[in-house]
């Protein structure tokens, strides 16, 4: 793990720790603040970490729909109208940020222009890390957590349906655990830097917690690094987590990942630019510190993709296309309203009462990880009801700590393989998991099975046998026997 990540992840444990404000009393005995949430910890850390994007806000342009964007060609051709716009010559570069589906099309593409440098969209990487700690900890019961925040649809959560939504649910998680975890070894004298030195077949539950505190961390680090415009915290955070996709099952951006880093390995230069436009910095002024969205975030966030969606008729005139915009900003603005408050979804909203309810969760949860992590067995604990995580072992803890050097090693081939082509490629195996994957249906099923067998056991008369009974034919039989 690079120094800039190491050094991020000690930021956000120092800021916890600073939140907490561990004392004791004269008795002994352990306090702590508990007078903050996920906001407030946000906050501090958007002002603890160095912000970067320091030009002005750029110019946003949305383009007329072009040709099928699954084809190379078709994608190679919307390129060139750049090069035309900007008159560029054959010397200078071109640089692209797109999601992976365009990104790894646009790699393709410099085999006939070498001067194409796409870059990978971070927000995009961002949601698909998001999907990577959920397939990790799936089976360690993340769905569990997720569940005593008050998230109703887990199948939902588990997809990443929606990006703003599982993110809220993941950041919440990695605050009560990182709280828990601080509290837990405060009050048993245990630094941070012991809880993976121990055997590993005691305190199962909090190595397993512990990693998705620092791994979580990272993509916390990742998200904000995009949020304050950070691009040398973007890129190295990147690098940290890299080894965890391929433990994931997720090959193609493993090796965009891989092409991504590699290209800003080979051209300082656009390192450099980068720290100075690397993300979408939204109109401020220039006294205030930036607020930066990823490029492909902001056309996502700001709704574009539900604007187009929904604006109906001709449009004659810019007057009339303010006006729908507005319309379906409106709707827009309704809708999620609708969803967080009627469906008591409390993950969005902003309201009091759901800002009141989340903390009330965050803390609720925060005192049974601090219960659980002193069980003897976990599992037995009440949370764990109905879903059982299968792999709170030791077999599968050992399983989950090995994905991140295993990882590693799958990204080092990926990179000879398919960046510097120095081996031949073999996709054989890539999809493989690193740990036991656990789907919300599994345990949907397991439950009906659970179910229908105490059903079926209740419903079976019971049959009592005594073995001193012996049937009357059995003893006129005897008798027959005896006088014969």
């Amino acid at each position: 793990m690079n120094s800039t990540t190491q050094e991020a992840l000690y930021g956000l444990q120092k800021i916890l720790e600073g939140l907490l404000d561990f004392q004791r009393t004269n008795e002994g005995n352990l306090i702590y603040n508990q007078n903050f949430d996920a906001e407030i910890i946000k906050k501090a850390i958007l002002a603890e970490f160095e912000h970067g994007c320091q030009g002005s806000s750029p110019h946003v342009i949305i383009l007329e729909p072009g040709d099928n964007p699954n084809s190379d060609q078709a994608i190679l051709d919307a390129a060139n109208m750049y090069k035309i716009d900007f008159n560029l010559l054959e010397t200078d570069y071109l640089d692209i940020v797109a999601d992976e589906a365009i990104f790894r099309r646009l790699m393709r593409c410099q085999a006939q222009w070498p001067q194409l440098r796409p870059l990978l969209g971070q927000w995009h990487t961002s949601k698909d890390f998001c999907l990577v700690l959920i397939v990790l900890f799936s089976s360690y019961g993340l769905l569990n957590l997720a569940r005593r925040l008050g998230v109703r649809f887990l199948d939902k959560f588990e997809a990443a349906v929606d990006y703003r939504t599982t993110s809220r649910v993941l950041d919440l998680l990695w605050v009560a655990v990182g709280i828990a975890i601080n509290i837990y070894t405060k009050k048993n004298n245990l630094p941070l830097s012991e809880i993976m030195d121990e055997n590993t077949g005691t305190n199962i539950f909090l190595k397993i917690w512990y990693l998705f505190y620092q791994w979580a961390g990272i993509w916390k680090a990742h998200k904000i690094g995009m949020r304050i415009g950070n691009h040398t915290l973007q890129r190295d955070t990147l690098a940290a987590a890299s080894p965890l996709f391929p433990s994931a099952g997720k090959s193609n951006y493993s090796v965009a990942i891989a092409q991504h880093l590699s290209t800003l390995t080979k051209y300082p230069k656009l390192n450099e630019i980068l720290k100075y436009v690397g993300a979408f910095r939204l109109p401020r002024t220039m006294d205030e510190k930036p607020i930066c969205f990823g490029f492909d975030e902001a056309l996502e966030t700001f709704g574009v993709h539900f604007i187009k969606q929904n604006i109906n008729g001709n449009i004659i005139n810019e007057a009339k296309l303010k006006a729908n915009i507005k319309a379906a900003q409106e709707e827009r603005d309704r809708v999620d309203l609708l969803l967080s408050e009627y469906l008591e979804d409390t993950s969005i909203s902003q309201s009091k009462r759901a800002v009141d309810s989340r903390r009330k969760a965050l803390w609720e949860l925060v005192d049974d990880l601090v219960v659980i992590f002193g069980m003897m067995d976990p599992l037995s604990h009440d949370i764990f009801k109905d879903l059982e995580p299968p792999e709170i072992h030791k077999e599968g803890c050992e399983k989950l700590i090995a994905c991140y050097n295993s990882g590693l090693e799958r990204m080092q081939m990926i990179y000879k393989q398919d960046v510097i082509k120095s081996e031949p490629r073999n996709a054989q195996g890539r999809r493989a998991l690193g740990i036991c994957r656990t789907k919300h249906k599994d345990y949907v099923n397991q439950k009906k099975i659970t179910k229908q067998k105490r059903r079926h056991e209740e419903i079976q008369p019971e049959v009592c046998i005594d073995c001193n009974y012996i049937p009357k034919f059995f003893i006129h039989f005897l008798a027959i026997l005896a006088t014969s």
